[in-house]
């Protein structure tokens, strides 16, 4: 690995050079394993020799595979890991093509400046369980490939359209807008649409005002025990198991 190998991936923590280079990193085994079947996202896969000791059976599906790839000492691993235990084990890929949002789509999540990459993170990774494979995100949103936003979605990405810089009022007249919000209509007595977004708010101060205006309906999660509210992430998963 070249010194302009490790700053070209260093550069991969930022926005920018994402954009620029069309791609990001990511690390970790259960991560890598997750898109080793995906080689057509994969740029090239880096791994340690004490990480191919240990991983005997997973560094022989990599090379076996048409991914690029090369062991690295740990020491060069370290320059490049954006964590502070690198695993041993990364891969550059390409960023997905964005695309035109599919409006046909019956199913969507929409997300009001989520700004806190674990929220993200853990929102995608619930929309990949329960099948909201169709994600739209507000301006103002963190950037979905930030690297820890990729760590909390634990592979998630992979499986989803992800659409950013989205306005709400573009699904208006094709779609029943849900909005969590925690004056809404019980979840408990809420007949999900045909067609439908499911719109979540930020960590911080909920759906906007702006969203609000133009929610067709909002629904909440019942409290049957203490506290004063709902982390995003934990609410979106419930929410999506329900309307599922």
């Amino acid at each position: 690995m070249t010194n302009n190998d490790i700053k070209r991936i260093q550069s991969l923590e930022m926005g920018k050079f994402r954009m620029e280079y069309n791609q990001f990193f990511i690390e970790g085994k259960r991560l890598v394993q997750s898109v080793l079947g995906l080689s057509a996202k994969i740029d090239s896969v880096y791994f340690t020799d004490p990480f191919r000791i240990e991983n005997m059976e997973m560094i022989d599906s990599v090379q076996n595979s048409d991914i690029s790839f090369e062991q690295i000492p740990t020491k060069q691993f370290s320059k490049i890991s954006f964590t502070q235990s690198p695993s041993g084990i990364g891969a550059v890929c390409r960023l997905p093509d964005q695309g035109k949002a599919d409006l046909n789509q019956n199913k969507w999540l929409y997300l009001d400046k989520v700004s806190d990459p674990g929220n993200m993170g853990t929102l995608l990774r619930s929309a990949a369980w329960f099948n909201f494979t169709q994600v739209a995100l507000s301006p103002d949103c963190v950037d979905p490939f930030n690297p820890k936003v990729v760590r909390a979605g634990m592979g998630a990405h992979f499986w989803l359209s992800i659409h950013t810089d989205i306005n709400l009022d573009i699904f208006s007249d094709s779609h029943t807008l849900v909005g969590a919000n925690h004056r809404g209509d019980s979840l408990d007595d809420f007949t999900t649409p045909d067609r439908f977004i499911l719109v979540l708010g930020s960590e911080a101060h909920g759906l906007s005002d702006d969203i609000l205006r133009i929610i067709d309906q909002t629904i909440s999660i019942e409290k049957t025990g203490f506290g004063e509210s709902l982390n995003v992430g934990v609410a979106g998963a419930i929410l999506m198991e329900k309307l599922a």
